[in-house]
């Protein structure tokens, strides 16, 4: 019996366990020391699968990995999908209404089963391959935005359509993801947690793609770095991602249950 025996952390990876183009040893020790006493830990992304398996020679997740934003569940060692969610076409019902041909829009970003890395749209290429596009099975769309008043905007407008059982929440200032609540970070965590048994599970974020997340999880915990509105729903706030939060936390989990 290890000491971490139960307990599920799951993390964000941009802004929360990975920042400044780096992994931070003092995590990836903490980490290995978590997993040898029975600890599970993985990765809750809006990333890509490939994307996380680069980093193998330094993190291996010991538990399903979770990608596109909850959509996307996989077993890091045989690769074997637990769970894929996809949009239906009430998507583009929302779509249709914050892009538009005058919108102040970057990129469009599609995720889908056939591409691993999605396909990327100028707002012209959006318009010219929509038939294309509604023929995929989407895991999630991301739209980035110029600047940070027209992602408030179109989050506004989104919202006074009609959502449905979607979420449109941003992932940075600037950038807008689409995706189904029953495909979002929260429903991802349950099911991870439900299918290995977890006695606890944890979950650590920094911006508002994370809320349902933190929410979801017996501990939610954002990083010191994190934007207020994820704070404000945390149960807990840690160090800044720089200072190693993930061994932080560790830490933290290790006294919680000395106390028991």
């Amino acid at each position: 019996m290890g000491k971490f025996d139960g307990v599920l952390i799951a993390t964000d990876w941009d802004g929360t366990f990975f920042s400044n183009n780096q992994l931070y040893e003092k995590n990836l020790e903490a980490i290995r020391r978590f997993q040898s006493e029975g600890g599970r830990f993985t990765i809750c992304t809006g990333r890509f699968y490939d994307f996380i398996k680069g980093f193998a020679d330094q993190v291996i997740p010991n538990t399903y990995v979770i990608c596109y934003g909850g959509a996307y569940i996989v077993d890091p060692v045989t690769e074997e999908v637990m769970y894929k969610g996809f949009c239906d076409e009430y998507l583009f019902t929302i779509l249709k209404s914050v892009i538009t041909p005058e919108s102040e829009i970057a990129a469009i970003y599609v995720y889908d089963e056939s591409s691993p890395d999605g396909y990327t749209y100028t707002l012209s290429e959006y318009f010219d391959n929509i038939d294309f596009i509604r023929g995929l099975n989407i895991y999630k769309t991301v739209v980035r935005f110029l600047n940070e008043e027209a992602a408030l905007a179109a989050m506004r407008i989104a919202d006074e359509v009609g959502l449905g059982d979607y979420i449109a929440v941003r992932s940075w200032k600037i950038g807008l993801e689409f995706l189904k609540k029953e495909n979002a970070k929260g429903a991802a965590l349950r099911r991870v947690g439900e299918k290995i048994g977890a006695k606890l599970t944890v979950g650590v974020g920094d911006y508002e793609n994370d809320i349902e997340m933190i929410k979801d999880a017996d501990i939610g915990y954002a990083v010191e770095n994190a934007c207020d509105a994820l704070k404000a729903v945390a149960d807990r706030i840690t160090v800044h991602v720089s200072e190693s939060a993930i061994a932080a936390i560790i830490a933290d989990i290790e006294r919680d249950l000395a106390e028991k």
